[in-house]
């Protein structure tokens, strides 16, 4: 349905540019703002680099086929897995019965397909399977007992021994530079697309993250309602060890109503623009300027 559409100018339009989601840009910029939430939890949960895992989960050919068609599940298996470990048993009080104490920590798994140059560099055949690049962070477990519960290695006591989901590498966290090389998964211009069905393409860097993942808490939603309203600039961007990031829709989505980031938006965009033309076309006429204007407002 076509809907009338007021443009700065004031006159209607039918044509609207938004986020497509696929492009190189869009998933540039969603690598960005999943950083940026990253980088917020661990601020806010005071957590050094090495108290977050990096992980590599690779998956055994039994349960390869149903993972495949659901990534999530197995990682919803193993968190689960991971809560009833035995070092959170305890036996309440008053029942006499054992439970396990809640644990919740925030996390993101990126699925990738193998690209076939690890194999390649090994004189091995690639078959391009999938597996998952992980951080944990704040994991209430030691690094060897994260990969003895993907690899099995565990005893639960009420099924008895598990043969786990296959192999897995985990080791702290070196730096934050650890969790853009996960993300960048996201974006990786993957030549194992070549060799897979149309289905598990669109899989290959699908994001699965905890519940609330990077969520503003109360205090920061004020706290951030004051950095963006301080200029055009911080507007849009915030900064992250002095590099720029683009500010999450989601906290944005927080802090402010659609009413509020339209108003916005309309007020600062139009003159943005044209300070960005001025500076950037400084050589050219103004009626030329103008017309660049035009066609970036008005695409």
């Amino acid at each position: 349905m076509k809907v009338n559409v007021r443009h700065f100018n004031d006159k209607e339009d039918y044509r609207l540019v938004v986020p497509c989601g696929h492009c190189d840009e869009c998933l540039k910029q969603r690598q960005q703002h999943w950083f940026s939430r990253a980088n917020y939890i661990m601020k806010r949960m005071k957590l050094k680099p090495e108290q977050c895992l990096f992980c590599t989960f690779t998956l055994k050919p039994s349960v390869y086929e149903s993972a495949k068609e659901k990534p999530y599940v197995e990682i919803r298996r193993f968190i689960d897995r991971l809560r009833k470990h035995p070092r959170f048993r305890y036996r309440d009080p008053i029942t006499k019965r054992y439970k396990y104490r809640k644990v919740k920590f925030p996390y993101f798994f990126v699925v990738e397909f193998a690209d076939g140059k690890t194999a390649a560099r090994r004189g091995r055949h690639s078959s391009h399977r999938m597996h998952y690049h992980a951080i944990l962070f704040g994991c209430p477990l030691y690094w060897w007992q994260i990969r003895d519960l993907w690899q099995g290695d565990v005893v639960d006591e009420s099924k008895g021994w598990y043969t786990g989901l296959g192999k897995a590498e985990v080791e702290p966290l070196d730096s934050e530079a650890g969790i853009r090389y996960v993300l960048k998964y996201m974006t990786k211009d993957c030549a194992a697309n070549q060799y897979l069905s149309d289905i598990d393409a669109r899989k290959n860097g699908k994001l699965v993250v905890s519940h609330g993942f990077g969520r503003l808490s109360n205090e920061d939603i004020r706290e951030w309602r004051k950095h963006m309203l301080k200029n055009a600039s911080s507007w849009f961007c915030h900064y992250i060890n002095n590099f720029r990031y683009s500010i999450p829709r989601y906290w944005k989505n927080a802090c402010f109503t659609k009413l509020e980031q339209r108003c916005r938006n309309d007020s600062l965009i139009p003159q943005i623009l044209m300070d960005m033309v001025k500076r950037r076309y400084r050589d050219l006429p103004y009626q030329q300027q103008l017309a660049i204007y035009n066609t970036l407002l008005w695409p």
